[in-house]
């Protein structure tokens, strides 16, 4: 049942993360990390309803982390990337071509590979002081803050994806707390979880995760923007789960040589989709200058 519930979650997901990015796309220039956009976009029904979807596999999501454990659902919830794609390649105009599902294919399975190889146990350690969940947090935000700064260097189809792996990481973050919160609450009652910190961690990751992706949404169509975020989150999840919740993952030498060939793999697919043509043709953004056109010499 977990199992079954973890893939509903991620196909809701994935076709909710589908209408955000549609509606995103449509923000006014230069908004691009800025609160302005989440302001933008609160007062479109396009995303708001893209929202209602993912909250709802969240919900679903967040009782199959409640009922399994992190280790054990996030590695469903890449698949919520097929799902995505599938939903755009229907309603966007622009044909998403082999090189972009073998891309896809890559991310889904390399993550895939990874864990099972690795076979990361469940933690048992689901009330972990404070002050290990702020140095796994603190972590995740020196390295987000890392790609942010790296992101703004780069031209916009890489810029999407690396804002999408900084939200990737944040997710899984999210995660990993939505697990500790559930748990709690299953445990203790609603009571006990509303006087804990769990529930307010979770909102404010999640609306600076969201921050991101939405930014990353906005530069690029979905098969550049959401696959780094779609192979981070389950990563960083079960990474956490492993320092914090006291979790386990196989480091045996062959184990082990499957789990780099699958990062390998995953890799390889993300810069797949990120050098796609698809922005350049589909989605130019607005906040490059305009160069001018030469006869006779290509574009570049």
């Amino acid at each position: 049942m977990v199992y079954v519930m973890a893939v509903c979650a991620a196909a809701l997901m994935g076709i909710g993360t589908a209408i955000q990015q549609r509606a995103a796309s449509r923000a006014p220039a230069g908004t691009v990390l800025h609160w302005r956009l989440l302001g933008y976009l609160l007062r479109q029904r396009l995303w708001l309803t893209g929202i209602a979807v993912a909250v709802c596999g969240n919900v679903l999501a967040g009782v199959a982390l409640g009922v399994g454990s992190v280790a054990l659902v996030e590695p469903l919830t890449v698949t919520g990337l097929l799902f995505a794609l599938s939903v755009a390649a229907v309603w966007s105009r622009y044909r998403i071509g082999r090189r972009e599902w073998s891309g896809a294919l890559a991310v889904v399975f390399g993550v895939i590979a990874f864990l099972l190889a690795g076979e990361p146990s469940p933690g048992r350690h689901p009330d972990a002081p404070v002050w290990q969940w702020a140095l796994a947090a603190a972590a995740i935000g020196v390295i987000t803050g890392g790609l942010v700064a790296l992101a703004r260097r780069l031209r916009p189809r890489y810029e999407a994806a690396v804002l999408g792996l900084g939200a990737g990481m944040l997710f899984g973050l999210q995660a990993a707390l939505t697990s500790t919160a559930m748990r709690r609450l299953f445990t203790h009652g609603a009571l006990a979880l509303l006087l804990s910190w769990t529930p307010y961690a979770v909102v404010a990751v999640a609306v600076i995760g969201m921050l991101l992706a939405q930014s990353a949404y906005k530069l690029a169509p979905l098969p550049v923007s959401y696959p780094p975020a779609a192979a981070a989150e389950p990563i960083a999840g079960v990474a956490i789960g492993i320092g914090v919740l006291e979790g386990s993952l196989r480091l045996e030498p062959l184990a082990l040589a499957v789990e780099i060939v699958a990062l390998v793999v995953m890799t390889v697919g993300v810069y797949t989709l990120a050098a796609t043509r698809l922005v350049e043709a589909h989605h130019r953004p607005h906040h490059l200058p305009h160069l001018p056109h030469h006869p006779g010499h290509g574009s570049g």
